[in-house]
Order: C-alpha cells, then sequence, then structure tokens
C-alpha cells in the first residue's frame, strides 16, 4: 500500500446525499472486499443477517457474526478483509441528515453508538427483538427506494432517529447494563465527545474542556469514569493515542511531523508519552 501524508476519506457519493440504506453487494462487486483502509465522513452501520467475514476498525479485528450490528464512527479508520455469502444493509448517514430535536435531546446517539473514544463496535441483537429490528430496517429501506421528495425525507430522518434510538437502547446495556434514560451526566459527556474530537490536536488538559463545560475538571472525570470506565484524561491521552497510531500507520509523515500534528511542541515528549503507553518507539512502530 501506498502511504501518502493523509489517510483517504470516503464521502457519501453526491447522488446519495446526506443519507443510504442498501444491501450488501460484496459478491458482486470485489472492491467492496480487499479494500484499502480509509475513513469516512459520515456514519455507517452494518447489519449482518448472515454469513461471515472480517473487518479491522482502528486496528482492531473483528468477525463478522449474524445477528449483529457494526458502528462504524465518522473518522475511524476501517477496512473490510473478506465477506463470505453475506446478506445484511448498509446504512450510511451524516450528521446534518439527523432532524434537529436528535441533536437537542438524543445527541447521546454520538456518545453511545459512534465516538472515537470507546471500543465497542460490535453489537449483537437480542433474539427476542429481531423481528421488530427487522421490520424497521425493511421499512427504512423500502422508504429509501421509493425516493418520492421531501416528505419522503422526512420519513427517512425519523425512521433512522428510531434505528438510533433502539440501538442506543441496546448498547446501553451493553455498556452499563443500565436503563436508557438520557441523564444530565450523559449530555455533558456527550458535549465533552464532540469537544474532545475538534480540539484535541491542541487541547490536551482536562481542566480546558471542563471550563468550556462550566463543570470541574474533577466532576468531569468522574461523569467520564461512571459512563465509560475511565477519567476524562485518560480518555483524551487514548484519542491522541489513537490518531498517532493512525497517523504512524497510514500516513509517510515523519515522527516530528505527527507529534506537531498532535500538538506537541517537544517531539521527544511525545515520543516519551507514546513509549510509556506502547513500549515501543513511534518509529518502531511505524517501521513495524
Amino acid at each position: 500500500m501506498t502511504k501518502s501524508t493523509t489517510l483517504p476519506t470516503q464521502p457519501l457519493a453526491e447522488t446519495e446525499r446526506d443519507f443510504l440504506i442498501r444491501p450488501f453487494i460484496i459478491e458482486t462487486d470485489p472492491q467492496e472486499t480487499h479494500e484499502q483502509p480509509h475513513r469516512h465522513n459520515f456514519q455507517e452501520i452494518l447489519w449482518v443477517r448472515s454469513g461471515q467475514g472480517k473487518h479491522v476498525i482502528d486496528g482492531h479485528a473483528l468477525t463478522i457474526q449474524p445477528h449483529t450490528c457494526y458502528l462504524i464512527a465518522k473518522g475511524q479508520v476501517h477496512q473490510l478483509i473478506t465477506g463470505i455469502n453475506l446478506d445484511g444493509l448498509v446504512i450510511r448517514f451524516t450528521d446534518a441528515f439527523l432532524p434537529n430535536f436528535l441533536s437537542e435531546e438524543m445527541g447521546h446517539y454520538q456518545t453511545v453508538l459512534f465516538n472515537n473514544v470507546t471500543i465497542n463496535h460490535t453489537l449483537p441483537i437480542p433474539p427476542e427483538a429481531l423481528s421488530n429490528f427487522e421490520a424497521l430496517l425493511n421499512l427504512l429501506l423500502a422508504e429509501f427506494v421509493a425516493g418520492n421528495g421531501r416528505s419522503n425525507q422526512e420519513v427517512l430522518r425519523h425512521l433512522l432517529t428510531v434505528l438510533l434510538v433502539k440501538l442506543g437502547q441496546v448498547q446501553q446495556e451493553v455498556i452499563r447494563g443500565g436503563g436508557t434514560a438520557v441523564s444530565p451526566e450523559a449530555q455533558l459527556f456527550h458535549a465533552f465527545t464532540l469537544l474532545l474530537e475538534d480540539q484535541y490536536p491542541q487541547n490536551h488538559a482536562v481542566q480546558n474542556y471542563a471550563r468550556q463545560l462550566n463543570i470541574t475538571p474533577r466532576q468531569l472525570s468522574d461523569i467520564s469514569s461512571q459512563l465509560v470506565g475511565r477519567k476524562a484524561k485518560h480518555l483524551i491521552e487514548d484519542r491522541l493515542l489513537l490518531e498517532a497510531k493512525r497517523l504512524l500507520t497510514f500516513t509517510n509523515l515523519s515522527v516530528k511531523e505527527i507529534a506537531h500534528k498532535l500538538g506537541y511542541k517537544d517531539p521527544s515528549h511525545f515520543s516519551k508519552i507514546f513509549k510509556k503507553k506502547t513500549q515501543t518507539t513511534p518509529q518502531s512502530y511505524k517501521t513495524n
């Protein structure tokens, strides 16, 4: 694979606008397998009814299982390796496609389902929920295929909202074993993840995020620990480390260039932190 200074970003096709749902076409389109690692500028859900395969998200190899959703957040590095007799759906959407009220009242969907902070990409659908889940997806697909104007777009937006709420309920069970209410803590954590995703290269300190959220650093760390089991400081470090690994693996940027890109004024300090986290130097990681 030829490396460049940037990772390729795969957009939604112009004709797809801000939303797409379609069946897998892996068996008829060889380009969908053995693809090069890439980022998305949209959120993606892979729904697998049956079949098998393997894909990689941010370096984590996952075996594809039936009756499972795989969540790929905007910005994550993704590569589909193999797909055999896969039956299912691909759902892609931009944040701009969502109804306004979703961002206001259910904005935690990005925290729970799509983020670059936690590493839970796999969401098995419980057997008792399969029938209703399939019915919702079939309705979403039929409405997309019908494609009859503005009212159709509104229906798609709200069906997608229902899907995200349902997936959020299942995911909350997986992560916390708890209920589905949108707590003030969840809303704050959602806001933190948005700030983190936007500011991590230049903003490495917990207190800077806490100040923007009008809470103390201790409160932010407590909320983070409560919701995802890790302190805010560690999530910031994890996000920086994740991006460092992406850039070392998939670009030809030098270690010094990557350090500066991630906001480290002293490349040796970046190398020291990276080695502490990974037990190897950035240059060795890049070479290997």
